[in-house]
This record gives C-alpha cells, structure tokens and sequence, in this order.
C-alpha cells in the first residue's frame, strides 16, 4: 500500500513538475533566469524519476539522462540565483564546464559503487568519489542561499526580496535534504515512511509552483535583466507621491551628499530623508529606474571619481584618497566597482584622461 501511495506522489510530482518548467520554458520573453529556472524545476521530475524503484530496468539507457539531469539541479539552482541575486555574465563558460565535470565524476562514483562504468573495479573509491560529489552540491546549495540572503536590505525590487525567503526556504530544504542524504543514509536509501514525507512535500511545492505561474506571479522576477548602463538618475516617471519622494531623493543626494557617507544603507537614508524604509524602496525602484540600493549609490559614487581622476588639478590625489572621500571604505571595493563600470582601472582611467588631455593641448598649439 505504501508503495503505490508512493508511485502516485511520484506520478503528480512528474506532471506537476513537468508542467511547472514548460510554462516557464514557453514564456515569450526568455532570460537566462527563465532557462535556470526551467531546469531546476524540471529537475524535480528528473529526481523522482530516477530515484524510483526499478528505474534502471524499467527505462533501460533513458535513466542515465534523468540521473545526470538530477545530478546537475544543485549546480543549476546555484547558477540561477547568481543571475537573480548575485553577479551575472562573468565566467560563465567556465561555470558550465566545471558543472559539467561534477556531474561526470558524481554519475562515475554512483555507478561505480555498485560495480558499474569506469570505476567498477573500486567500489570503495567510487563512493569515496559519490560522498565527494555530494558535498560539492551541498555547497553549491548552501551558497545560492547565502546569495540570496546577501544585500537583502539592498533590493529595491519587492518581488525579488520575497521570492528571496522563499527561495531560500526550498532550497535550503527540499534541495538540501535530498543532496545530503546519502551522507545520513547511505547507500541504503532513507526509509519508505520517511520518503513519502519527503515526496509529499515535493509534491506541494510543484503543485504551488504551478499555481503561482498560472496567475503570473512569478512574470516580472523570470524576465528579470541586469539594468546596465543607465544614466545618473534618469527619472522614468513623474506622477504621484512616490515620485515627488523620488524627486527630493535626488535632490537630496546632489545637495548634501549623503552618497558620501561611508556604509550609507537604504534604512540609513530613510533616516536622513524622513520616511519610511518601504516608501524610500519604492520610490527609487520604480521612478529612478534602479532595483539595487549599491547600484544606486555606486552611480553617484563613480561620477564623481570619474570626475575627479580626469581633472588635471587633482593629479597629485592618491587614488585611494579619491576613493575614501568619494564613500568607500577601502580601495578593493572600490577599484571593482569602477572597473566594473568603465571597464578599467581607477589607475588606467586617469592615464587615459591624462592622454586625452595632452593630446588635445598639443592639437590645439599647433
């Protein structure tokens, strides 16, 4: 009996699951969060499949692909909260094939225990290489979390910051739990009883994933871009209480030049503004154009030191003099920010503006 409860969970968690990642997959606006996401999702179909009695016997050479898909969710989970919550666009070549290589060696070590593929020969090994390969997608796991509780006080977007506690509730959980139970049971398997909790669980949350995305809840957050080279405080809109709070924001910061006060954070600013977190969020979201609070800063921050690092006057500042007085607290965050932007350094920016600036000089004496 408890079998066949167990299959049917299987069965609606496939479909739902299944369901879940095609309306994702089919949106017509597609992102790289969207593919992440599909994946991901998917890959709780793929689980449940693999992870069935008999799966091997049953879909023959079909269950390698739904283990190495399983096997890749955790690496895939990492990759989409690096594009929701973290840094996008860099390396990411790379990321794949060392995604890639992990789920090689984890499949190697799982077939290789029971005297099966290239490490049939040293079971021991092969699981030493399994236990291995779990632990790296724990740690991937544990760090997509640790990227979405990062700057959580910094997003401006209200979807984004609740999609955060609750991204960080299923993976911290669901995902986890799954990655890390063989350490708990082995290559034994968790018990039946304990499985169908598991997989009831499983069930509900492809069930409300699909829910969410038939109401559109989810539309804005998987068409997500990065905003990248806007200018300095270009108001997108001008009606309403927000945007007159946006306007005094502007002001504000241009006039007294909060920007330069070292860890300025958005409750910090609030303060200073006289209003409320929530409103000061809104306002600069949705009629400054920004969806990070560090974004916002960096924009005023890095103006004004590309400014001063082109003034011939000031040639004789250290660069890291401009850094402290512009509101960084030290010269790491500092030069990446302003690479990040301009697309070098502090350093080869004033060479360059020195170039210009001679260049010009000598065209014009002659």
């Amino acid at each position: 009996m408890i079998e066949q409860a167990d299959l049917l969970l299987r069965a609606a968690t496939v479909a739902l699951a299944l369901t879940a990642a095609a309306a994702i997959a089919s949106r017509p606006r597609r992102t790289e969060v969207a593919g992440y996401a599909a994946f991901a999702v998917a890959g709780i179909a793929a689980f449940m499949i693999a992870s069935a009695p008999g799966a091997h016997a049953t879909l023959g050479l079909a269950a390698f692909f739904f283990n190495a898909w399983c096997l890749a969710t955790p690496g895939v989970v990492w990759l989409l909260a690096r594009a929701l919550f973290g840094e996008r666009g860099r390396h990411e070549a790379i990321h794949v094939a060392a995604l890639g290589l992990l789920v090689a060696l984890s499949m190697a070590g799982d077939y290789g225990r029971f005297r099966l593929g290239p490490l049939a020969s040293w079971p021991d090994a092969a699981h030493m290489l399994l236990l291995a390969g779990r632990a790296a997608a724990l740690a991937l796991l544990f760090s997509a979390c640790a990227m979405a509780i990062l700057h959580w006080r910094a997003d401006l977007v209200e979807q984004r910051r609740r999609a955060r506690a609750a991204f960080v509730a299923i993976v911290g959980c669901a995902f986890a739990a799954l990655a890390g139970s063989e350490f708990v049971f082995g290559g034994r398997g968790a018990p039946l009883e304990l499985l169908l909790a598991g997989h009831s669980l499983l069930l509900a949350l492809s069930f409300g994933l699909t829910l969410v995305l038939a109401r559109g809840g989810l539309a804005e957050l998987l068409s997500h871009q990065p905003v990248r080279g806007r200018g300095l405080l270009a108001l997108v809109r001008s009606d309403g209480v927000d945007a007159a709070l946006a306007r005094r924001v502007s002001e504000e910061m241009a006039s007294r030049k909060l920007w330069q006060q070292e860890g300025l954070g958005i409750a910090g600013l609030a303060r200073e503004l006289g209003t409320q977190e929530y409103r000061l969020r809104r306002a600069i979201n949705r009629h400054l154009g920004y969806r990070n609070f560090n974004d916002f800063l960096h924009d005023y921050r890095l103006a004004e030191a590309a400014a001063r690092l082109a003034d011939a006057a000031q040639v004789h500042l250290p660069v890291l003099t401009i850094a402290l007085e512009c509101g960084y607290g030290s010269i790491g965050p500092f030069n990446r920010a302003f690479k990040a932007r301009f697309g070098v350094t502090p350093g080869q920016f004033r060479n360059q503006a020195a170039f210009m600036q001679d260049s010009a000089s000598q065209e014009a004496k002659r």
